[in-house]
């Protein structure tokens, strides 16, 4: 390797060391597939397969053959949340985070005839084991964990297409596909005077939302890879009308609406750095846009109507609406660190680094309890190819085995005295791990193949 060569590549590493990151979903917080997750999930630049589907759609068209894949992810959470005054009581019902467990599948398919290698489609779905769906929101004054008492509940879609527009770049389109829980809701009827029922019906469903992702990637040399992407906001809406009319009386109408599983506009760019043929760093860094975040409590809406209730002055009088406010969150920049060394074509050793810095502010004042912290951790992990004995498959099977620790930093939150919280110290750790199957169409597919080459510059 020429002098000039180490410079640019150690030029190209100390650029792009500034990088940063946040996100509140699955793949988001522990990696999609056990690679991934090995490296931290430092993957806008170096997502090899199916994964790019989240990570960089750009990134799918480098496979020339069709893959396929599943994974098995588990994580568990050791907290500490205790109040300052010891003589005050804490409700600490969602101090701890329930541990999670879920699926990934994934698949990619490179599109041949006369567009051979030259556009790719990849799909890439999440399961959670317990909850297909799972919509929380705690009450303000209990204490929750934001990123791990929900988040992980969640049904994921990610659907990529990425195409080679020429040899040095990629260009990528997604969709990634939630569901809101909406509709006409309850509606009752009922007569007192004969204690009849007369009417009861309910209509809501699962609609879908969907947002964009976008990315590019370009490889300006044999050894460096550089890529961006964009994701849309997501969210899950729930809205639960219901309307019990007591005939003669007045009607009793109530909503419960709100906003839960959020995850930012988030802006990604990394760069893979090809050290030597069998050693690769990959850098990620992200912007999340979270002070666009809202309120994770939900909304009580209680009105009375009714001729009779007009009559004595008590339609009005008896309305509710729950308290709103913005939870004020900040925008947040961190990075991530991914390392593989490849020592043959059957075996790959990984490791990773994150920083993670929280847009949650401190909980100071009544009425919000939001569990966040700025994140360390690290995670190790290693790929494994071997043939099929039962010679089943041509190509070699593939096994991917990962784990990650995120150390959630001592914080504090104050309260006043006449706050019916007390004031409280928080941290916790999260262990995450992962395996994996993974099977490449052709022959001799290596454990970690490098994207195809293109022209040194």
């Amino acid at each position: 390797m020429t002098a000039s060569l180490r410079n640019a590549r150690m030029l190209s590493l100390l650029v792009l060391a500034g990088a940063g990151l946040a996100r509140a979903d699955v793949f988001g917080t522990y990696g999609f597939g056990g690679r991934a997750m090995a490296m931290s999930g430092a993957q806008t630049a170096d997502a090899d397969d199916f994964t790019g589907t989240f990570y960089n759609p750009a990134a799918l068209v480098n496979r020339k053959q069709a893959s396929f894949g599943f994974f098995f992810n588990y994580a568990l959470m050791n907290s500490d949340v205790t109040p300052v005054d010891s003589n005050r009581t804490l409700d600490c019902t969602y101090c701890k985070a329930p541990d999670s467990a879920g699926f990934s599948v994934g698949a990619l398919f490179p599109v041949g005839g006369k567009i051979n290698n030259r556009v790719a489609i990849g799909v890439g779905l999440y399961l959670p084991y317990q909850h297909v769906v799972r919509v929380m929101a705690p009450d303000p004054g209990r204490p929750f964990w934001y990123r791990y008492n929900s988040h992980p509940d969640r049904i994921m879609i990610n659907v990529g297409l990425g195409i080679r527009a020429t040899d040095w770049l990629n260009l990528g389109l997604g969709v990634q596909v939630m569901a809101d829980i909406t509709g006409n809701g309850a509606n009752v009827k009922v007569d007192l005077f004969s204690k009849q029922v007369e009417l009861r019906e309910l209509d809501s469903h699962l609609a879908s939302r969907v947002g964009p992702v976008f990315g590019v990637q370009v490889k300006p040399a044999r050894w460096l890879r550089l890529g961006a992407s964009f994701r849309w906001e997501m969210m899950l809406l729930y809205n639960i009308p219901a309307s019990l009319n007591l005939d003669g009386v007045g009607t009793l109408a109530f909503a419960l609406t709100g906003v839960t599983q959020y995850t930012p506009h988030t802006i990604s760019f990394g760069a893979a750095f090809d050290v030597t043929d069998k050693f690769t760093v990959s850098l990620d860094g992200e912007y999340a846009l979270w002070s666009r975040a809202p309120s994770p409590f939900m909304n009580l809406n209680v009105d009375l109507s009714g001729d009779v209730l007009k009559a004595l002055g008590l339609d009005e009088a008896l309305d509710i609406a729950s308290p709103t406010q913005k939870p004020g969150f900040t925008d947040t920049f961190g990075g991530r660190l991914g390392l593989e060394y490849r020592f043959n074509e059957h075996i790959a050793a990984r490791g990773g680094a994150f920083y993670r810095p929280t847009p949650v502010p401190r909980q100071s004042v009544p009425g919000t309890n939001i569990l966040d912290s700025t994140a360390v951790g690290g995670s190790l992990g290693a790929g494994f190819a071997f043939n099929d004995p039962l010679e089943v498959f041509s190509a070699p099977i593939h096994i991917d085995i990962a784990a990650m620790a995120t150390f959630l930093l001592p914080r504090e939150a104050q309260k006043e005295s006449t706050d019916s919280t007390p004031s409280y110290n928080y941290r916790a750790q999260v262990i995450g791990m992962m395996v994996g199957l993974r099977y490449e169409l052709g022959k001799d597919a290596p454990v970690a193949p490098s994207p195809p080459d293109v022209p040194a510059s």
